[in-house]
């Protein structure tokens, strides 16, 4: 027997019927009770509905169907009233081995039965106590600080795109905008050669100056022929500007591949940031939300209404089970009074009121009502959150629009531009990829090709 005292061999030869008497108290007594906590076995159940069912099926075993049963206890009652009239026709001095067997009813009630009562009463008030806790235990986002953590990642986040912003400033200066003043350069060289190069279309026929010597045609042509071989050499001088300066190659050619690539490596790494910030984020998005608390809070306000209304069922049975108890007590001890005594023994353990405060439960009365919820852990992808966390980030080098599983299918993964001639290789032959500004000269008519006698050829 699990809870069983030692019962004598010879008890159940007792008279007055003490082998059914003995054999209802033990089945009483010694009925196995669950001793085990609901409460850890009731939240692993996998619904609702299986929690409920589960708590109900436990507490009935524990309240109903291993406690004695009011029947039997009145059996008990009966057997000691029986008792008790046979002492009235006897005498208690024909009877000397009944106070021995009153004695070890008592022990029983005292050893077993009221402790297995207590006990029961103990388990289900830890189980209202575990049911009222239990409404605690849903995570409400707005008792996290877990945006902390997110703030944490987005400062590293926004510390990296500053130097991204600073990488691409450094390249912006030293190869866009250098490139473009060259070409504007070249572009001026140009133009100044091509305004030059038109073939003069005078208005008016050739005269020659008063005061021309003589012989004054002679005089003329050789002043001509200066003229124009002094106009020659100022054109051939711009030619020789603009083709010089668009056949040099850009001088930081070089350390723009190598200062792109720098700039692409940057990026990355803030892209890398990013998406440690952004799947943080999510992984909070998707595991605390004011609907996910919503569900848990309204199952854990049913298993507890659920727990208190069993109990509450169930704790009147174990009130009377308590006052069967105590008055078998009662009598039990009136058996063992004088004759003359008994009878008004009996009548007053009958008339007694039992107090039942050592199995009364303590109810903590109705669970709270739900909280007003509002999510803060924002879902990546959406306007709002960039807004919250990318709005003071640099202008050149904006976050990217999705770096997180919450807002695209696959796993970001950041990486070069297509095209880019990146990781950087010194003096690679590729092409990287760059902002430039493509050369414009103005067009104008060329001149007719020019020979002049023992100057330079014409241009073409």
């Amino acid at each position: 027997p699990r809870h069983g005292a030692a019962v004598p061999r010879d008890l159940f030869h007792k008279p007055f019927s003490l082998t059914r008497t003995m054999k209802l108290i033990i089945f009483t007594c010694l009925a196995s009770t669950f001793t085990g906590a609901l409460s850890a076995e009731v939240y692993e159940a996998s619904s609702l509905r299986a929690k409920l069912a589960f708590i109900r099926e436990r507490m009935s075993l524990r309240m109903k169907d291993v406690s004695p049963e009011k029947n039997t206890l009145n059996n008990i009652e009966k057997s000691i009233m029986s008792m008790a009239a046979s002492r009235k026709t006897k005498g208690k001095s024909e009877q000397s081995d009944l106070s021995a067997f009153l004695k070890e009813i008592e022990d029983l009630l005292n050893n077993t039965m009221k402790k297995n009562i207590l006990q029961r009463v103990t388990q289900t008030q830890a189980d209202l106590e575990g049911g009222w806790s239990n409404l605690s235990s849903c995570t409400h986002p707005e008792d996290l600080n877990y945006n902390n953590d997110v703030q944490t990642l987005s400062t590293s986040h926004a510390d990296c795109r500053e130097q991204q912003n600073a990488a691409w400033s450094d390249y912006d200066t030293t190869c866009i905008l250098a490139r473009q003043i060259r070409e504007n350069e070249i572009r001026a060289l140009c133009n100044a050669f091509q305004a030059a190069n038109i073939f003069p279309n005078p208005a008016t026929t050739c005269s020659m100056d008063e005061g021309t010597k003589v012989p004054t045609i002679g005089n003329y042509l050789g002043e001509m022929a200066k003229f124009f071989r002094s106009e020659y050499d100022i054109l051939y001088a711009k030619k020789m500007a603009c083709d010089n300066a668009t056949n040099t190659p850009f001088p930081h050619e070089e350390l723009c591949k190598q200062k792109i690539c720098e700039y692409y490596d940057q990026k990355i790494s803030c892209d890398e940031k990013q998406k440690s910030m952004e799947e943080k984020a999510c992984t909070l998005h998707r595991s605390y939300t004011c609907n996910l608390f919503s569900e848990c809070y309204t199952e854990k306000v049913d298993i507890y209404k659920g727990l208190d209304t069993l109990a509450k069922e169930n704790e009147e049975a174990i009130k009377s089970e308590w006052i069967a108890v105590s008055r078998i007590e009662c009598l039990v001890k009136a058996l063992q009074l004088e004759d003359a005594e008994v009878d008004a023994g009996i009548t007053s353990c009958k008339e007694k009121i039992y107090n039942t405060d050592a199995v009364a439960l303590t109810y903590k009365g109705d669970a709270p009502a739900h909280r007003t919820c509002t999510d803060i852990f924002l879902q990546p992808g959406t306007a709002v959150f960039s807004t919250r966390w990318y709005s003071g980030l640099p202008s050149n080098t904006p976050a990217e629009s999705c770096a997180s599983t919450c807002c695209m299918d696959t796993s970001y993964t950041p990486g070069y531009p297509s095209g880019a001639a990146c990781p950087y290789v010194p003096n690679a032959t590729t092409t990287t990829v760059a902002t430039t500004t493509t050369v414009a000269t103005t067009a104008t008519t060329t001149a007719a090709v020019i020979r002049i006698a023992g100057g330079r050829r014409g241009f073409r």
